[in-house]
């Protein structure tokens, strides 16, 4: 029996799916030798710094590196030759032909010569990389590149403390204030990473084999590299520094597998070329790139021959600058043996999957494809930080603080960009980032379109709100608490989805941590708020004269508990869980884990007749206090 490579993302595909994947396979078949790798880490780290030395171009070691700005792809940046990288995208001979061809030649010349490079590359060992900013305004798009796909070279700076308050350095680059991330410490960063990387990489899975499929398991594909040894250096400091940061993880965090000493590099960002040492060091993480890639599961994966055609015609497209392109416009290629019907979704999911483009099949995003994902992000990117045209806003201050932004600022912003198909393709963009949690409409106020970025909301929850909540029938804080680790921006796509079933209570309610929303009637009015480790949801009236509905508390509770579901399923781990309650009447945006109970803790319980209170079985010995199983429990079952 022929063993096939397969695709992991094909393996998760319903019974039909995958009958479609291996008849398309039976009409020809590629094997796919690319990975993408991601460089992540604060702000000031050295992470352009270590890209260039990766290309070795140490010539530029006198030029003081710009601030990389949302970030940057490089596609095809690397070919692995001999057990190492070279710079393919400027070094390859051919690239170095072709781009001399290039700038001698018409627009439909250029786009020939350019298709004959992509065939050439095909059968190449290639790596694309992506450069990531360290602000933190960037983080929430960061999920659309995050993938068990990649791997991830971790850049902390080894001059800085661990436990050093990371806005203290670099503010013209970095600057918290505010934010979910204010009083962060290069480990609270450094842990970040790690849980992002297990949450949208790790499957947990062991090595198998399976009878017909080659499945490596579960890799791992990390690399530490600690910057700025010279500075240690100078001061005269020895530094245990990978001691340090294994150290730092917590076994209840289930990270330390994530690391390993034999994935660990320290290098030198000196203002002047490298010495030998550190050229071999250099070399060394080369090697250490094509060790980690060569393990990835999706190394040498066997695709069908008519989805590289697919992909192909995407990237000629991308070249040409075309930012998006209709479904049906694919249908109406004919020379280009793509996919048809039902194929050609799968080949779009796929390249969806892998990274290649932005593309859902839901209803009201499927008959467009984002071609060019670096442009998607760009417009996130001009929305939220770009001073240049922010100047010239006089609301900047307001907008920039609680995300609100309106129709006519948004425009304006794009328009400043001098790339007119922002606007060309406004109504294509906007739907992509509501589906992705990044803004979406607040219908407010109809006569001024508004929409809200939640990522940016920097506001306390005020006095007001809790009164608010306060001044009607309430119900007791259900929690939502996630065992091991609520990633970060999981609480603003759900504050962005909520948008589809509620309108907003009223947006002035609305801060970084707290959303409030009211149904249909306005009969009830919901809290949703998020802390270190969970969901809190609270359901109250506007008045004491306005009853709270059993009915309508459950259908509530339902929906938040199937948003947050929904959520997790896209996380390549599952995000697990427990629903429980307060132990004590909290406010909706305090921290959870002391008073946390799960479900199970208060349901099981038999009470006295007559006598709903208890103590408290999670403070017995140290501050106890009865608990009330009824009205705990009251209105939500």
């Amino acid at each position: 029996m022929v063993k096939m490579n397969i695709p992991e993302e094909i393996l998760k595909w319903d019974l039909s799916a995958r009958k479609r994947f291996v008849e398309s396979l039976r009409h020809g078949r590629v094997e796919m030798f690319r990975a993408r790798g991601m460089i992540v880490g604060c702000a000031g780290a050295g992470k352009t710094t270590l890209l260039r030395k990766l290309q070795r171009k140490y010539t530029e070691e006198n030029k003081a590196t710009e601030t990389t700005v949302g970030l940057e792809v490089h596609e095809d940046l690397f070919e692995i030759k001999d057990d190492t990288l070279y710079d393919y995208s400027n070094d390859n001979e051919e690239n170095t032909h072709i781009a001399r061809f290039i700038r001698h030649n018409t627009e439909e010349e250029k786009m020939v010569i350019k298709g004959i490079h992509l065939h050439s590359s095909r059968g190449r060992k290639l790596i694309s990389m992506t450069d990531f900013a360290g602000q933190v305004a960037y983080y929430a798009c960061h999920q659309v590149y995050l993938s068990r796909r990649a791997f991830y070279i971790v850049v902390i700076d080894m001059s800085k403390g661990l436990d050093e308050e990371v806005r203290k350095y670099h503010t013209d680059r970095h600057n918290p204030d505010g934010s979910l991330f204010h009083s962060w410490k290069y480990k609270d960063y450094f842990h970040f990473w790690l849980q992002s990387i297990q949450t949208y990489c790790d499957d947990g899975k062991s090595d198998t084999n399976h009878e017909n499929t080659k499945v490596k398991g579960s890799i791992h594909p990390v690399i530490l590299v600690a910057s700025h040894a010279d500075k240690v250096k100078e001061e005269g400091l020895q530094k245990m520094f990978y001691e340090e940061l294994e150290s730092s993880l917590s076994d209840e965090q289930s990270l330390k597998h994530l690391i390993s000493p034999k994935k660990y590099i320290e290098v030198e960002c000196p203002p002047k070329a490298l010495e030998p040492k550190q050229l071999e060091i250099i070399e060394c993480l080369r090697k250490c790139i094509v060790e980690t890639v060569e393990k990835l599961p999706q190394w040498g994966e066997e695709i069908p021959l008519k989805w590289a055609n697919l992909e192909k015609v995407l990237l000629r497209k991308k070249q040409r600058k075309t930012r998006v392109t209709l479904k049906q416009e694919l249908k109406e290629i004919k020379d280009a043996d793509l996919p048809r019907d039902k194929d050609l979704e799968d080949g779009l999911q796929f390249l969806h999957e892998i990274g290649q483009i932005v593309y859902f099949s839901e209803k009201e995003l499927e008959k467009v494809i984002i071609v060019d994902v670096q442009w998607f992000v760009d417009a996130f990117k001009f929305i939220i930080t770009d001073e240049n045209h922010l100047a010239r806003i006089v609301s900047k201050n307001i907008w920039t603080n609680t995300g609100r932004i309106t129709d006519f600022e948004l425009t304006d912003i794009w328009e400043y960009t001098g790339d007119s198909s922002y606007i060309q393709h406004k109504d294509d963009i906007l739907p992509y980032m509501d589906k992705l949690g990044l803004m979406t409409k607040i219908q407010d106020d109809l006569s001024c379109q508004t929409y809200y970025i939640p990522s940016m909301n920097r506001t306390e929850l005020t006095d007001n709100c809790k009164d608010a909540i306060n001044k009607g029938q309430k119900t007791s804080i259900m929690v939502f608490h996630f065992k091991t680790y609520l990633p970060h921006f999981f609480f603003f796509r759900l504050v962005v989805n909520c948008f589809r079933v509620w309108k907003a209570l009223d947006m002035e309610f609305f801060c970084k941590n707290a959303a409030f929303y009211m149904v249909k009637d306005a009969s009830h009015c919901i809290a949703i708020a998020v802390n270190k480790t969970s969901i809190q949801l609270q359901v109250f009236t506007a008045d004491k004269d306005m009853d709270l509905q059993s009915e309508c508390v459950i259908q509530i509770r339902d929906t938040v508990e199937s948003l947050i579901n929904e959520i997790t399923q896209t996380f390549h781990r599952h995000i697990e869980y427990e629903r429980g309650f307060s132990c004590t009447d909290i406010n909706i945006t305090d921290e959870d884990d002391e008073y946390f109970l799960r479900e199970s803790q208060i349901v099981g319980v038999k009470t006295i007749t007559g006598k709903e209170k208890r103590p408290c079985p999670k403070h017995v010995l140290r501050n106890p206090h009865d608990i009330n199983k009824y009205k705990m429990m009251q209105f939500w079952f």
